[in-house]
């Protein structure tokens, strides 16, 4: 067999195609930003509504695997309250958590923010949840309770929050849109 064939059947066998690995070392090389970000807005979180936090029940310290199916990345979730953090880490990694949500990017943030039915996307599996389910269900109540928009997930302030919604919910229509158009 010439050596050239045996080179690209196996660069044909990775697990992670060309431009997911870019695409995921691009992320990796932006997680700094994001990761502060995310946790910065989860612990501003539990510093206003710590009565949130109470709804984890003895999953506060739960480690939640949010792995967006059309991402390279996952995001790690440890609630904490106060000491809450967000880490972004490659989704080819080795990882335990306490429990996994996957679906669209899309569906895993409007789970967050509300504008999509927990119930309904998890029995149209338009979400998967893997692990420990009543982890799950602590962490569906918590987010109910807490009633956050995308602009508290990133920490805006107050008078930008009502434009930064209505710019991130059409952003995040668009982008369901055109992952609905090329599954089809």
């Amino acid at each position: 067999m010439p050596k050239g064939f045996r080179r690209h059947a196996a660069s044909s066998r990775r697990s992670t195609p060309p431009l997911d690995r870019h695409a995921a070392d691009v992320l990796m090389a932006l997680r700094g930003p994001v990761e502060h970000l995310l946790t910065a807005g989860l612990r501003r979180a539990a510093r206003r509504r710590p009565e949130i936090f109470d709804r984890l029940d003895g999953f506060q310290d739960a480690l939640f695997v949010l792995a967006p199916d059309d991402w390279p990345v996952v995001f790690e979730l440890r609630p904490c309250a106060g000491r809450g953090v967000v880490r972004v880490v490659r989704a080819t990694a080795p990882m335990a958590g306490t429990a996994r949500i996957r679906g669209p990017l899309t569906a895993l943030l409007g789970l967050f923010d509300g504008s999509i039915d927990a119930d309904a996307a998890f029995f149209s599996r338009s979400i998967r949840v893997e692990g420990d389910v009543q982890a799950v269900m602590a962490l569906h109540n918590a987010l109910e309770a807490a009633e956050l928009t995308l602009a508290d997930l990133l920490g805006l302030p107050a008078p930008a929050r009502g434009m930064a919604n209505a710019s991130l919910s059409r952003l995040l229509r668009g982008l369901a849109a055109r992952t609905a158009r090329a599954s089809a």
